[in-house]
């Protein structure tokens, strides 16, 4: 890595959508599937999950090994789902299941999966977060939560009372895509759901492919994935905390790394006068609006280049297999047209 200036591991202000003139509030964060690890640069850790349900109509025993390897057992499948985040409910919608309450903080995470919300209560409001009145009003059998680095659930952490409403199941977005999604699908199945997004996962399946020939053909090309975190300082995402970049990364993809420690754990701050030399030759723009206007970014070789992209804000946590074959596709497409040698090389 160049020479960089550790301002901190990273700023949450600018890390989701937010609209114009306003700033993410940490309940925001929470909700939309940042949480905790956003908040405090935790590490990514996960396990494995199973999931068993017989007989029909949810009259059968139940039980589920969710991420954090807690099992849920319940004498009978349950039938009304709640869903606390946005990240986690984004993948459950896609999947094909339907909530009797969910979140949307507005942060574009939810409509990316274009969920219906016919019969469904919005359980988040901007200045209390989740409502435990309107969550209990809707009288789920059982919640969906994610889990944060540590292991926590992101939203039963904060609010204890939630626990009380109903048992909760706890899914990690700290895994690779196919994890992720993977398990929703897995989770959703054993609720008794028919599963929706068959095709969207050939699709994906087919961008991952597309991906990884770019990859090979073009091995010597270096990407960073960057955000802003302020007017000062740019954030280098740590290819082992971020889905998307521990899916590109097992594709082959030659990510900027990042050091290792616990100001890093998230991101790497790099002060401006550092960015030009970060080895990278083709960028990719995450999580913040809008590009900087900063001299000193212009500078940057791969942005002189033009090797730049900047998919949508919502792509990054809206974990589907549709949404992330389209960011595939985007890598895809820029892997091959880039050329490598751009950026400048980390001193040795």
């Amino acid at each position: 890595m160049p020479s960089a200036t550790l301002q901190r591991s990273h700023d949450t202000r600018h890390l989701t959508a937010a609209a114009p003139g306003t700033r993410p509030t940490r309940r925001g964060l929470l909700a939309g599937g940042l949480g905790t690890a956003a908040l405090l640069g935790l590490s990514a850790c996960g396990t494995g999950n199973s999931a068993s349900a017989d007989g029909g109509s949810g009259g059968s025993a139940w039980s589920f090994t969710d991420d954090r390897g807690h099992a849920v057992r319940l004498p009978r499948r349950p039938k009304r789902i709640a869903f606390l985040t946005d990240s986690v409910g984004a993948a459950l919608w896609a999947a094909g299941l339907h909530p009797v309450a969910a979140t949307d903080s507005g942060q574009g995470i939810v409509p990316a999966v274009k969920p219906d919300w016919s019969g469904v209560t919005k359980i988040y409001s901007a200045d209390k977060g989740v409502r435990l009145e309107a969550l209990a009003q809707a009288r789920p059998d059982l919640l969906i939560d994610a889990v944060q680095p540590d292991g926590t659930l992101q939203v039963a952490s904060q609010l204890p009372e939630v626990a009380k409403i109903a048992p909760v199941v706890g899914l990690s977005t700290y895994h690779s895509i196919e994890q992720i999604v993977g398990t929703a699908d897995r989770l959703t199945g054993s609720l008794g759901t028919t599963l929706t997004d068959g095709e969207a996962k050939a699709r994906y399946q087919a961008a991952s492919t597309r991906l990884r020939k770019a990859i090979a053909a073009n091995r010597e090309l270096r990407v960073g994935f960057v955000f802003g975190i302020d007017k000062n300082t740019l954030g280098v995402m740590n290819p082992k905390t971020w889905a998307v970049l521990k899916t590109v990364s097992a594709l082959g993809m030659n990510l900027v790394p990042v050091p290792g420690g616990s100001a890093n754990t998230y991101s790497q701050a790099v002060s401006w006068e550092n960015v030009p030399s970060l080895p990278a030759d083709l960028l990719v723009w995450a999580v913040s609006d809008p590009l900087p206007d900063n001299p000193l970014w212009k500078r940057t070789p791969a942005v002189r280049a033009g090797q730049l992209w900047k998919p949508e804000l919502a792509s990054w946590y809206a974990y589907s297999w549709e949404n992330f074959t389209v960011l595939l596709d985007g890598l895809a497409t820029h892997v091959h047209s880039a050329r490598a040698g751009i950026g400048p090389h980390s001193a040795s």
